[in-house]
């Protein structure tokens, strides 16, 4: 039989940028209206980003009131900043009126940003708070939303924004590696790599086509990367495999991820997996004797000791199987114990 299932996938994805209602901010704790999507699960996890506020949204709340993405997580979307200072920030409460936890309270901080096509160009910077500050110092590079330049297709988030409710930078995570200082070979030199089924690909007719669709995925790719490459939680159900880059640091000595304790989210070498090769062949240990064509059997048998030999090398007597059998029983050896004897055998004066 054929069956046909009809599934609703839930609209909202990774880092997208929400605007709630004020009853459903309401419902989960008081949350701040604008939040963040951090996963989605069997529910929808939201956090707040400017004060780390986290919650829950199950699928009952959200197919009641489907809320729409004010931005969707897009490469387009994304803006990449330098980070020009850093500043800790200590919260007693947070906007639900609860006690900040201190996991919370140790990840805030606030961050003086400048978006990096501006470099010498112009001075203008701004300060946000971040709920990912904990990870940055001055001199990296994080991507976020840059809500100044941004047409709202909802209207209470355009009348809230008019109304300077909303922050100037929403701060997403931080980039590394060579992905951060724009190397065209950033990805060579990513220290992980994953295991991709071998999928056969239906020839295009249209060569254009082929190739953009290529370049595509490629892209596609690299984004998946990066975000596992910035997410712990991420990469706890996944097997990263070593790279060679990673295999050479391993033997240099050289992590340059235990520099920054700080730093729980970047991939660390003890968390990466030797890649499995099938072609290697047995372990030396394991593998037998090499075989000859040339030589008859193999030229195994030029391996085998003649019977009897190792015995005369060693100087022992040898009988073997055919004469083993007239072996009387007075020939036979006995296990004579000895034990103890030079004591029975000494005479000892009793004073």
């Amino acid at each position: 039989f054929k069956y046909t299932n009809l599934v609703e996938i839930c609209p909202l994805c990774k880092e997208d940028l929400l605007y709630l209602p004020s009853k459903t901010a309401r419902n989960h704790g008081n949350i701040s209206r604008l939040v963040l999507v951090k996963n989605i699960t069997n529910c929808i996890h939201i956090i707040d980003p400017l004060s780390g506020q986290t919650a829950q949204m199950n699928g009952e709340v959200f197919w009641r009131d489907p809320i729409r993405p004010i931005i969707t997580a897009a490469r387009s979307r994304f803006v990449r900043y330098m980070v020009l200072g850093k500043d800790a920030v200590i919260t007693e409460r947070n906007v639900s009126k609860r006690t900040a936890t201190r996991r919370n309270r140790m990840k805030l901080a606030s961050l003086i940003l400048a978006k990096e096509e501006n470099l010498g160009i112009n001075d203008v910077q701004v300060e946000e708070r971040s709920h990912v500050g904990y990870l940055m110092k001055s001199g990296d590079v994080a991507v976020g939303y840059d809500l100044t330049d941004v047409q709202f297709v909802d209207d209470d988030a355009e009348d809230a924004r008019s109304s300077g409710k909303f922050p100037d930078v929403i701060v997403l995570r931080k980039l590394y590696g060579g992905v951060a200082t724009n190397d065209e070979d950033a990805a060579r030199k990513r220290i992980f790599k994953l295991q991709r089924l071998d999928a056969e690909q239906i020839e295009d007719e249209k060569a254009k086509k082929a190739q953009r669709d290529k370049e595509n995925d490629d892209m596609d790719e690299e984004d998946f990367l990066r975000e596992v490459e910035a997410d712990k939680e991420m990469r706890l159900n996944m097997n990263l495999y070593k790279t060679e880059i990673a295999l050479k640091k391993q033997q240099d000595g050289d992590d340059d991820s235990m520099d920054d304790d700080d730093d729980d989210q970047q991939v660390k070498l003890d968390e990466l997996l030797d890649g499995l090769v099938l072609d290697d062949g047995p372990d030396k240990e394991m593998a037998g004797p090499e075989l000859n064509e040339d030589l008859q059997w193999g030229g195994i048998g030029q391996n085998f000791v003649e019977e009897g030999g190792r015995a005369a090398k060693d100087g022992l007597k040898y009988v073997d199987r055919e004469a083993a059998r007239d072996v009387k029983d007075k020939d036979v050896s006995t296990v004579v114990d000895s034990f103890g004897k030079q004591f029975m055998d000494a005479k000892f004066k009793f004073i």
